[in-house]
């Protein structure tokens, strides 16, 4: 079948009103319907792609439309290794947050020092953020992935030998330190391997109908490894000498996904796409997709609403603690209720990834789903300034969480949708990187807006006051004959002494404008769904003048 020219195409676009159906080759015992009308809002512009029609096609004299288009079992071990690869990386990214006053003690630094194990994820994923768009565009999943496995278990492994005696009591100033942040920085360079893959994942293993609940799963992951961490690490950790348990704890699963990981991507892809889009011979050069990206204006919107929205939900999961200590909750209530906002997260993305693979709403289901989730952010900053609100102050985050991660799956998708064929690599890693981005902005903005704690707070604070520094069970006998029993300037009862009071007023107001930004400024148009139905309806065309003959 020849390429098509614009005007072709929209005229294509105004006779499709009849139905095709896709028939999977393995299986004669269902189809799937698909409508071929197209809205008026639909657009083309790099032309339909070619089906491929099945060679033992029956004859039977009915209008229907077979394809050589087939789904695989295997995908959902593909899937099943994406997720956990995303989950242990989560997990090493915020193994030592919920700790660091003892992991300061263990490393023989500072309070300040601990935030690097976080702000180095953030700027290694950034730089090496561009390679994996490129090879995942250029090579597939299976070299990314491959890489991404390696180097979470390398990170992982350089973590925990952080912890043998020879480092820990090396006479070299914070020398176990510099190998854990090393380890840290290797696991790092995973996470845009195994984050920016799952709609690639997507598009190319699962069908129609089944994109947005994968994309869902795999991307939603990674927050799921932070809600482990949030909750496992300050109760694996309570004296100095368990911090090795749980860097073992961590490694652990870090082997297993690369295990998986190897055996799950053999193929680099199915013999047989899912669907007319799933091919990838329509995908232009790597530098020419990313230059339409850049040219797309409802991309833009959707990145800077994306990346704003993401990085805000980001900024609250760290920044939790420090808004909810200085009115009498604890860092074991924070680090609580911020997984069960994760947890209920993966809910509200599971929902709304199923609407959308069955309903294509995608906007709709975006635009309600933020409303909602800036309602319960109100509801959230409201309550927290209340001492012993546990219920109220639970189910607000419980309420955000639904709704905000609901976003993952529909923007994720979407951006897939309106830059079509471009490859899908492009969209989700440029995604991420704004979300990476926006989430350190908000962070420093939100940090340059504190303000002392009053004395009244002072008194209730509850982080930080449960350490006995100078306890024999604090401090490990290596610690107390080194240069590590200097505690003083590292940490103390008075460990958060300032309060975000300005910075709650901030957050929610920043998310207020984007959302108004968004209503206003996105028009998309849906260019795969528009390529899928011109292609079906090619199908059609093609089988009906086989069966005249």
């Amino acid at each position: 079948m020849t390429e098509k020219s614009e005007l072709e195409i929209e005229q294509l676009e105004l006779e499709m009103t009849s139905k095709a159906r896709f028939v999977d080759s393995a299986s004669t015992s269902s189809s799937v319907e698909v409508d071929t009308a197209v809205p008026s809002y639909i657009s083309v512009q790099n032309g339909p792609i070619t089906p491929v029609p099945v060679k033992n096609f029956s004859g039977t004299g009915s209008s229907v439309a077979s394809y050589k288009y087939r789904v695989y079992p295997w995908r959902w071990l593909m899937l099943v290794a994406v997720c956990l690869l995303n989950v242990s990386n989560g997990m090493m990214w915020l193994s030592f947050s919920p700790v660091p006053a003892l992991t300061a003690v263990y490393y023989g630094i500072s309070v300040s020092d601990v935030d690097m194990f976080s702000i180095i994820f953030f700027i290694v994923s950034l730089v090496v953020g561009f390679v994996a768009i490129i090879l995942l565009d250029k090579v597939g999943l299976k070299v990314p992935l491959y890489i991404g496995a390696a180097m979470n278990l390398i990170g992982s492994g350089l973590r925990l030998l952080s912890s043998i005696n020879f480092l820990i009591c090396s006479p070299v100033p914070k020398a176990a330190f510099y190998v854990a942040l090393l380890g840290q920085a290797l696991t790092a360079v995973a996470q845009p391997f195994s984050l920016y893959a799952p709609t690639t994942l997507a598009a190319v293993w699962f069908g129609p109908k089944e994109r947005a609940l994968c994309t869902n799963f795999a991307s939603v992951s990674n927050p799921i490894g932070l809600a482990i961490a949030l909750v496992a690490t300050p109760y694996i950790v309570t004296t100095v000498d368990q911090i090795p348990t749980m860097l073992w704890i961590y490694t652990i699963p870090a082997g297993v996904t690369f295990l998986l990981t190897l055996v799950a991507f053999w193929w680099k892809e199915p013999p047989i796409p899912p669907a007319s889009s799933g091919g990838r011979d329509h995908i232009p050069p790597f530098f020419k997709g990313l230059l339409q990206v850049l040219k797309n204006w409802s991309f833009w919107v959707l990145l800077i609403f994306w990346g704003g929205a993401a990085g805000m939900f980001n900024a609250l999961v760290t920044l939790l603690p420090q808004i909810l200590c200085p009115y009498g909750y604890s860092d074991r209530d924070s680090g609580l209720w911020g997984a069960l906002m994760i947890f209920f997260g993966l809910g509200g993305a599971t929902v709304a990834g199923i609407i959308i693979d069955y309903t294509k709403m995608y906007k709709d289901v975006s635009i309600v789903s933020i409303g909602c989730a800036i309602i319960s952010l109100v509801w959230f900053m409201e309550v927290s300034t209340f001492a012993n609100q546990h219920v109220l102050v639970a189910s607000s985050l419980c309420a955000f969480g639904f709704f905000a991660l609901a976003q993952i799956p529909v923007c994720m998708e979407l951006g897939v949708e309106i830059t079509y064929p471009v490859a899908e690599s492009i969209s989700s890693g440029l995604l991420w990187s704004a979300a990476q981005v926006l989430g350190i902005a908000i962070v420093f903005i939100s940090q340059v807006l504190t303000k002392a704690m009053s004395p009244e707070q002072i008194h209730i604070n509850q982080c930080g006051n449960d350490i006995d520094f100078n306890s024999s069970t604090t401090l490990t006998s290596c610690h107390q004959s080194t240069h590590n029993a200097s505690m003083p300037d590292i940490v103390g009862p008075s460990l958060i002494l300032t309060e975000l009071g300005p910075a709650m007023i901030f957050i929610p107001t920043f998310t207020t404008i984007l959302f108004v930004f968004y209503v206003v400024f996105f028009r998309p148009k849906y260019k795969r769904i528009a390529a899928e139905r011109i292609a079906s309806f090619e199908a059609s065309v093609y089988v009906g003048n086989r069966q005249t003959k």
